[in-house]
């Protein structure tokens, strides 16, 4: 599954995801959405979700559901990073 991927302007924490090609400005989202996911910027095209794949830094399965269910995903993203001290 192909997706695009669009982050808050107000908020880079937040994005929201579609189906590749998906023009974001049909969406029918719902009345109680995040506003700051209501000004968003293309943030990745063309990405490719692959449920029985890990993601360092999505729920792949998570946004799929999302997907089939409601057309559109809002999620976050982590990324780990583990630092050690020299002894």
């Amino acid at each position: 599954m192909k997706i695009d991927i669009y982050t808050s302007s107000n908020n880079g924490t937040k994005y929201l995801s579609v189906l590749k090609g998906t023009k974001i400005e049909d969406l029918a989202l719902p009345a109680d959405v995040d506003s700051d996911l209501l000004t968003l910027s293309p943030f990745r095209t063309r990405l490719v979700l692959e449920a029985d794949k890990a993601h360092s830094a999505l729920d792949q399965a998570d946004i799929i559901a999302q997907l089939e269910e409601k057309g559109y995903a809002i999620h976050g993203a982590k990324f780990e990073i583990t630092l050690t001290t020299a002894k």
